[in-house]
């Protein structure tokens, strides 16, 4: 996978920042798949937005709505239409604040990678 900060210019804090803003403070977009752990794992670029999921006050896994992608440039690809607005808000504002670099957005309603394979 090629450097998000290279391949695009995007600015990570604001990234973070935004994601916290419109989504909640307990999201974060400092997460990456790690096949071989076979979990979610921290990541210094945005890779993933997810929330912790919490048994008793203890995080047991991360709920991931949707993840940052630069195949075909940089863009957000959201998994849960649920979040819609605020995906679009931070997309529009970090376009807006962003001086270089460009986030463009995607809504896949089909869900994760995970769940498309499953239902497949």
């Amino acid at each position: 996978m090629a450097d998000l900060t290279k391949a695009g210019g995007i600015n990570v804090p604001l990234v973070e920042r935004l994601v916290r803003k419109h989504f909640g403070t307990e999201f974060t977009s400092h997460l990456a798949w790690n096949f071989t752990k076979g979990r979610y794992v921290p990541s210094d670029l945005p890779r993933r937005i997810a929330a912790p999921q919490k048994i008793l006050g203890i995080r047991v896994w991360w709920k991931a709505i949707g993840e940052f992608s630069e195949n075909i440039g940089i863009r957000l690809e959201l998994w849960d239409p649920a979040f819609l607005p605020q995906a679009q808000a931070l997309v529009e504002e970090y376009n807006a604040e962003a001086r270089n670099g460009r986030i463009d957005f995607y809504c896949a309603s089909a869900g994760s990678p995970a769940e498309r394979s499953t239902a497949a």
